[in-house]
């Protein structure tokens, strides 16, 4: 009795490891648009933190008479009743996004600064290390790192968390030319005086959060030069570019976008800014009464 083999269909070696060959110069292809695709989404994401702030600011005005908060409430050492100093505009806008919980941890009158108030808060209380989402970019790799203070014999004096979201205090530290300022050398901006127009001055800014961990939302100094290092506001003083971490970044808008820093206008509207913007109109946008005229971009 004769056995008959029966030649069975199959790949050869060759044939699968084409096929594999094929697969892997998709895959390629593929992942760099998938990569772009999901950069897209965080930084869109991005933006409508942003916005958020923005809506938030804009319902504290309604409340308040068509008046901004102001930037921060710069502390006056040689004032003995000294009351809230360095309190941020960020902590004051916290009802309209729905986080009261936050705000009345927040003790504006305590007869000190925030970081006394910080300092003193059991754990769980501290209202300085409650980040809220809509103050970080999902592109940040620091955005949920925490800065832990100490004094000169170590004991520590406070934690306080970051945001991505910076106010726009005008041209220069000094200037007081923008609309969130430091209430040591103006008081709060009333929306009248914007006389360039809301939508021509931008009011919040994006910036990455530095390797010192500066960007302090509710409760810090908040200038450029001094000891805030940018906590809460910066100026526009030293342009838009990329963030290398030499120390500089501190001082300056940046993102971890390619090519752009995200930013709101006070009228509410909301879009990128290139790193190529020249210096001049980006400095005008930030201006709330600087009368130029330019093509904006």
């Amino acid at each position: 009795m004769c056995r008959r083999y029966v030649h069975k269909p199959g790949f050869t070696l060759v044939e699968l490891l084409v096929v594999i060959a094929i697969i892997g110069v998709l895959i390629a292809l593929l992942l760099p648009a998938i990569q772009s695709a999901r950069e897209s989404g965080r930084r869109i994401h991005c933006l409508n933190n942003l916005k958020q702030n923005e809506l938030a600011l804009n319902q504290y005005c309604g409340a308040n008479s068509g008046t901004f908060p102001v930037g921060n409430v710069a502390a006056n050492p040689a004032d003995p009743i000294q009351q809230g100093g360095w309190w941020g505009f960020q902590a004051r806008i916290l009802p309209y996004l729905e986080s009261k919980d936050i705000f009345d941890l927040c003790n504006f009158t305590y007869q000190g600064d925030c970081f006394d108030w910080v300092a003193i808060q059991p754990l769980g209380k501290n209202p300085a290390v409650m980040i809220l989402d809509n103050f970080h970019c999902p592109d940040d790799p620091l955005k949920y790192e925490i800065y832990h203070t100490t004094d000169q014999s170590g004991a520590p004096t406070g934690d306080y968390g970051c945001t991505n979201y910076l106010g726009v205090m005008g041209t220069t530290e000094f200037a007081n030319d923008g609309i969130l300022l430091h209430s040591a050398y103006n008081g709060a901006i009333n929306e009248k005086q914007v006389t360039d127009g809301l939508s021509h001055t931008i009011v919040m800014g994006e910036r990455g959060i530095s390797d010192d961990l500066y960007g302090w939302p509710y409760c810090g100094a908040g200038d450029v030069f001094g000891t805030g290092d940018g906590d809460n506001l910066m100026s526009t003083e030293l342009g838009l570019s990329v963030g290398y971490p030499d120390g500089n970044h501190d001082y300056h808008f940046w993102s971890y976008h390619p090519n752009m820093s995200q930013f709101v206008w006070a009228d509410g509207s909301a879009k990128p800014l290139t790193y190529d913007i020249d210096l001049k109109v980006f400095q005008a946008l930030s201006m709330r009464a600087g009368r130029e005229v330019f093509q904006e971009p």
